[in-house]
């Protein structure tokens, strides 16, 4: 019975203990659930969007038509110098030939909205890497930043760059078959314009 004491005070102070452990554990799983995790590649993979967009709205610019005026100079000296009756083919030619300057103008403005997407884009960039780069634990709409979220909404600003880069590619398209069926029917005018004796000023 002398024993008895000695080893309930070595329970009490095992299970003093073993509190002490769970306690310290819960604690430690705590912070570890609080703990953000660390997002360095969705920030790395973002500045990587960032730099293929830059690439690409530069070979945007670099396909710009700078034909409008052009054409209207053709134009504006045939119909002063020309003296005659047109035939029709020319005349319908002539109309087709200005009708590039619409074309063009269409293309211009596609252009614009590809520009204002792209800056919409990486506003939203930005903010996403932001909020990855401050180890934010929630949103502005006070969502939990977890893997589950962060992968959401990288795979959603990946979609609409693919998209953007997919308009990108179609008016480059548009843009090449524009400006080859006018250098086709520019050639044919500019001999037309050759054929034409400039008129004296009176």
């Amino acid at each position: 019975m002398s024993d008895l004491p000695w080893v309930n005070l070595a329970a009490m102070r095992f299970t003093k203990h073993i509190q002490l452990f769970t306690v310290v554990a819960v604690f430690a799983l705590l912070n570890a659930c609080n703990e953000p995790r660390n997002f360095d590649d969705e920030i790395h993979a973002i500045d990587s969007l960032h730099i293929a967009m830059d690439n690409t709205v530069q070979l945007l610019d670099s396909g710009s038509l700078q034909i409008s005026d052009s054409i209207t100079r053709q134009l504006k000296y045939i119909q002063t110098n020309f003296r005659g009756e047109m035939k029709q083919s020319m005349a319908e030619a002539l109309l087709r030939y200005g009708d590039y300057r619409k074309k063009v103008a269409t293309l211009e403005q596609w252009k614009d909205s590809l520009h204002y997407r792209k800056d919409q884009l990486e506003n939203e960039l930005f903010a996403f890497r932001n909020t990855l780069a401050d180890r934010s634990t929630h949103d502005r709409l006070n969502r939990e930043i977890n893997e589950l979220y962060a992968d959401t909404v990288m795979q959603n600003l990946v979609g609409k760059q693919q998209q953007w880069h997919a308009k990108i590619n179609e008016w480059m398209q548009q843009q090449k078959t524009v400006h080859e069926s006018w250098n086709l029917l520019n050639d044919t005018i500019l001999n037309w314009k050759l054929a034409i004796p400039q008129q004296k000023q009176p």
